[in-house]
């Protein structure tokens, strides 16, 4: 999940002769939730530079990391020289708050990170008027996270959906539902397996974009009637740490003689309809299916986001989705009837994503 970007833009050709708004606005957020400096937050209005002083200060230098953790990266770096007097040092990555200290303090500890990730950082110096150039972009990546998450528990057979009763059995889906795992770090994801082999046909019942509650409600689809399966579940971590399995479920799909699916559906449009937050807003037209069997009222259609269930459509063609998947979403369409059999997917369209407001999973 990446924090506002709230450090030093690129310089000009030129060195900048006046305070860029967006460190200006840095001077504001010096100390920021899980990011620690070794010294106080500057004090920007004091002793003010004359006006007549354009001259920036010379970039940091030796920039190097002195300690890596899972969770925070500690810097220093060679100081800065300048006509009158350096005032201020600003640690930034994209991604990430800048920190400050206050010269000639020259090194820094920023924590909340996240494990196994690789942070760019670089290190200016600040004169009270003028900014330095950034020194020499130092790449360091966080200490792994190697802790598996707890395994999911109490996995059984939900009778209720919202709070209503529904079918939790038919001829091609069973409704699951388990006690939700913990991790030291997260996020967390889980993954339903279907004797043995992780599905990807799971619907979950969670929103798009909320967190995950003390439980997890998911529809085990597509498949096959009158066929006995063992379920299981487990957790895997932002690492890919999987933990131990569930309890296993043991259930009987009903019977049914249909095997033949519906036709396919073509996806006529998708597009980004929402106002760039998590979770956004896919606004889809498809065509309709037929089937043998099932009038089209019956047909369910899953609109799958890079091949993820995010919602099932019970006889409509069209609908506005929520997806939490930043960048690029491929959308295609699946026709499925009652019995589970399902059409070959539609064609595929790319709706690209861009928000300013991180889904918390």
């Amino acid at each position: 999940m990446s924090h506002p970007r709230s450090h030093p833009r690129s310089h000009p050709r030129s060195h900048p002769r006046s305070h860029p708004r967006s460190l200006r606005v840095l001077a504001g957020l010096a100390l920021v939730v899980g990011l620690v400096v070794t010294a106080g937050s500057p004090a920007m209005a004091a002793r003010p530079r004359p006006p007549s002083d354009t001259t920036p200060p010379t970039a940091p230098t030796n920039l190097v990391a002195t300690a890596v953790t899972q969770t925070s990266v500690s810097l220093a770096w060679s100081p800065s020289t300048d006509n009158v007097r350096v005032l201020n040092y600003a640690v930034w990555a994209p991604g990430v708050t800048a920190v400050w200290t206050t010269a000639p303090v020259t090194s820094a500890t920023v924590t909340g990170l996240h494990p196994g990730t690789t942070y760019g950082w670089r290190v200016q110096a600040w004169d009270g008027r003028n900014w330095s150039w950034p020194s020499t972009i130092v790449d360091v990546t966080t200490s792994p996270d190697i802790v598996a998450p707890s395994a999911p528990s109490g996995l059984h057979l939900a009778d209720d959906l919202w709070g209503f009763p529904v079918d939790n059995v038919t001829a091609s889906k069973v409704l699951v539902r388990w006690t939700n795992a913990t991790d030291d770090f997260g996020p967390i994801r889980y993954e339903v397996l279907v004797d043995g082999v992780v599905s990807p046909n799971v619907y979950d019942t969670r929103p798009q974009g909320l967190q995950f509650g003390p439980s997890s409600t998911v529809w085990v689809r597509q498949l096959e009637p009158g066929t006995t399966y063992v379920i299981t579940v487990r957790t895997v971590d932002g690492g890919g740490n999987r933990s131990a399995p569930s309890n296993a479920l043991t259930v009987t799909t009903d019977a049914s003689s249909d095997t033949v699916a519906p036709t396919s559906s073509t996806l006529l449009s998708a597009a980004d309809g929402g106002n760039g937050a998590c979770p956004e807003e896919l606004w889809l037209r498809w065509t309709g299916s037929t089937d043998d069997v099932d009038a089209a009222a019956a047909i369910e259609y899953e609109v799958r986001v890079n091949g993820t269930i995010i919602e099932v459509v019970p006889g409509g063609t069209m609908t506005v989705a929520y997806t939490e998947i930043p960048s690029t979403n491929n959308v295609t369409i699946v026709a499925v009837d009652r019995s589970g059999n399902a059409a070959a997917p539609s064609n595929v369209i790319p709706v690209h994503l861009l928000w300013t407001t991180s889904c918390v999973l």
